[in-house]
């Protein structure tokens, strides 16, 4: 409890004049009392919200909202749990069997009808109407729906979480997937081949020819007992598995089994790829699903356990709780869900979000834009897409945002668009993820665009899920990106059965990284994927057990741009080179803050020098410790040994972690003898292990 300058309370009223004993009711009153208050002389501004649950749709910031530097606005829950929840909460006591719905009941199995009841959402006390539960519209991260004349691309349709688990809209199966047989025809996709090459139209071509497959009798018998399949849904890795997408049905033949979704595939088609059906009523058929009749208002779910006792949720809003643009202002001990979009999304410096809860939301937890922007001591869990994205400082002259995503717990996110929504993402120049705990995700766990950011101390296990080509930590296909530190983060338990990712992927001759003192156990495929980039400086990791290789450094880039290799965007007038090209390399800043742009050359006579770009040169691989079944440091290319140096790393045998740990069995990885082992790597410094996660006062 703290004292405050205005107070909004549940049993409030706007009328009131905000103090403690006459709170206003709503948020929006408060801000206006804010805004209304002359801040100069003033140390600061608290606006003190006591517990409860306020329903709001969005609360919408502009610059007059503001606070100083002097006096900055603060916003906070006081003294217990407070809720801004963007949907609604239904009551148990409001739903029906599902036996006074015919309509509904005889599209259901004999067990569903048991076990399924209903709640009519145009009726008091809801009294919604289709505008607030919305269409289905495409979502993945990779789908064609803009390609097609119609209304296809939009909001995440309304969602329903009880007791704060996201249900699944009734699919089959109804957990894990089902996998593409045989491919009838592959249709107009980007892809055209098996080469990565783009489809020479693909920018002008309108409803391109979708894909065509043969599923078996068997399922071929079950989609033909649904009633109405212009409303079902399909959701796949079509051709890659870092590469999500989804589609509504178009035709189904009974007689040629053929299923033909009316989107194309992005990359194309294979068989074994892993999709499944949404939104089919029929397939209502287990805890954990619900089911919307978009016409009538019908929302059918499974009871769950304990029903009458159940926290049920259906999120509405199709605007970010908190939106706008505001400056020194601090968001403190809340708990945000209910909304379809992202949970804040805020433009503006200095502001803080600290303490909260983000929980049950369609798009990212936490969006900031601006400099020396602040998200600490968060949870942040059960979204849609990812956690949190700051974008801040300038990558023309290289100031920094100062933004700071630390200490925060990130668990079970991206559970709608299920590739490429990392929990934790950092844009601009200059900002920091540190102290993070990040587990439970289908893909990465953080990336970044740009340059100077400074990625350490995080705890990360258990993610990238369900995808193969994807790392922990990611970025990648830049010669711009320079002068970023990945130092001091552990790894491990990655990926599933079935699913080999990578430790810390350096993707696409990604270049100008640092890469020290992390370490990084049993991951499944290699622990670190260097994808032929230069000015790598890989130094003082440990790698225990990488389930292919320790280390894989390749020379795509080298190979693209002088050997038609596959990577043909380093080739002539490729896209790296465009990037690069836009980019300030050239300057004097840059080349004052990144020495090694004053020597590389764009000039192709050049390629057999350490100058040429596409080059995997001037790397240092140094100073390694890596205990490995084969004994082996991995894969590095000739030209990598050619160009960049590959020394001072110490190999041993895996057995031998027993010897060098304290106690490796219980996770204790502080080094026995370090001496001993800087007689053989001089320069090796002991990982801070005991910083690395979260700080728990």
């Amino acid at each position: 409890m703290v004292n405050g300058d205005f107070y909004v309370s549940t049993s409030g009223k706007d009328t009131n004049d905000g103090t403690s004993d006459a709170p206003f009711r709503t948020l929006e009153k408060a801000m206006e009392a804010v805004r209304e208050t002359d801040k100069s002389g003033r140390h600061g501004i608290t606006v003190c919200i006591e517990p409860g649950e306020y329903r709001v749709s969005s609360l919408v910031f502009s610059a007059e909202d503001s606070g100083t530097a002097d006096c900055p606005v603060t916003y906070r829950a006081n003294g217990g749990e407070v809720v801004l929840h963007a949907g609604v909460t239904l009551r148990p006591e409001d739903f029906h069997s599902v036996q006074d719905y015919p309509a509904i009941a005889d599209r259901l199995s004999a067990d569903a009808k048991k076990n399924v009841v209903v709640l009519d959402l145009t009726q008091a006390p809801y009294s919604l109407s289709a505008a607030d539960w919305g269409k289905i519209y495409a979502l993945g991260s990779y789908h064609t729906a803009d390609k097609y004349d119609g209304d296809w691309t939009g909001s995440l349709y309304c969602e329903l979480f009880i007791n704060d688990e996201r249900q699944n809209l009734a699919r089959y199966p109804d957990s894990g997937f089902l996998q593409t047989e045989e491919v009838v025809k592959t249709g107009q996709g980007k892809e055209y081949d098996d080469s990565h090459r783009t489809r020479e139209n693909w920018d002008d071509l309108r409803n391109p020819e979708p894909d065509v497959y043969r599923v078996n009798e068997s399922l071929a018998e079950r989609i033909a007992s649904w009633k109405d399949l212009s409303s079902v849904w399909m959701f796949g890795f079509w051709k890659y598995d870092w590469a999500d997408a989804s589609s509504p049905i178009l035709s189904f033949d009974k007689a040629t089994r053929e299923l033909t979704p009316r989107f194309v595939s992005l990359f194309g088609t294979r068989t074994d790829a892993p999709y499944y059906f949404f939104n089919v009523p029929e397939e209502l058929t287990a805890k954990g699903e619900w089911y919307l009749d978009r016409e009538s208002g019908l929302l059918c779910i499974w009871k769950p356990e304990n029903f009458n006792t159940a926290n049920i949720n259906l999120s509405l809003s199709e605007a970010p709780v908190l939106s706008g643009q505001v400056s020194h202002a601090v968001f403190d001990g809340f708990t945000f869900q209910g909304t379809r979009s992202d949970a804040i999304e805020l433009s503006g410096d200095n502001i803080t979000v600290q303490n909260c809860l983000v929980k049950n939301v369609a798009g990212n937890a936490v969006c900031l834009t601006g400099e020396h922007n602040l998200v600490t001591n968060n949870e942040i869990t059960h979204t849609g897409k990812g956690g949190i994205v700051l974008t801040g400082g300038d990558t023309q002259t290289l100031r920094a945002g100062n933004c700071i995503a630390e200490n925060n717990l990130i668990h079970d996110w991206s559970e709608i668009y299920q590739t490429y929504q990392p929990a934790v993402t950092l844009n601009g120049a200059g900002n920091l993820c540190a102290h993070n705990e990040i587990y439970n995700s289908p893909h990465e766990a953080i990336t970044y665009t740009g340059n100077n950011h400074v990625i350490e101390y995080n705890l990360i296990h258990h993610v990238c899920l369900l995808s193969d080509d994807a790392g922990a930590i990611y970025a990648g296909r830049s010669w711009v990106w320079y002068g970023n530190v990945i130092r001091y983060n552990c790894i491990y338990a990655l990926g599933s059965e079935g699913h080999w990712p990578n430790g810390i992927y350096m993707d696409d001759a990604l270049s100008g990284q640092e890469i020290t003192g992390n370490i990084l156990i049993n991951i499944p495929r290699y622990a670190l994927h260097l994808g032929g980039g230069r000015d790598m400086n890989v130094t003082n990791n440990i790698i225990i057990n990488a389930g292919d290789r320790a280390v894989s450094y390749d020379d795509r880039a080298r190979e693209g741009a002088l050997d038609d290799g596959w990577f043909d965007h380093a080739a002539k007038n490729g896209d790296m080179w465009t990037a690069l090209n836009a980019s300030p390399w050239q300057s004097g800043i840059w080349q004052s803050a990144f020495p090694q742009y004053k020597t590389m050359t764009d000039d192709f006579t050049k390629a057999k020098t350490a100058d040429f770009i596409p080059n995997p040169a001037n790397s240092v691989l140094r100073g390694n410790v890596i205990f490995d079944l084969r004994t082996s440091i991995g894969y590095i290319a000739k030209p990598v040994h050619n160009f960049s140096s590959v020394e001072e790393n110490m190999i041993l045998p895996l057995y031998k972690i027993n010897t060098f740990f304290a106690d490796a069995g219980v996770g204790d990885y502080r080094i026995r003898d370090l001496q001993k082992l800087q007689k053989s790597i001089p320069d090796f410094q002991e990982i801070p292990l005991e910083q690395i996660g979260r700080i728990v006062s």
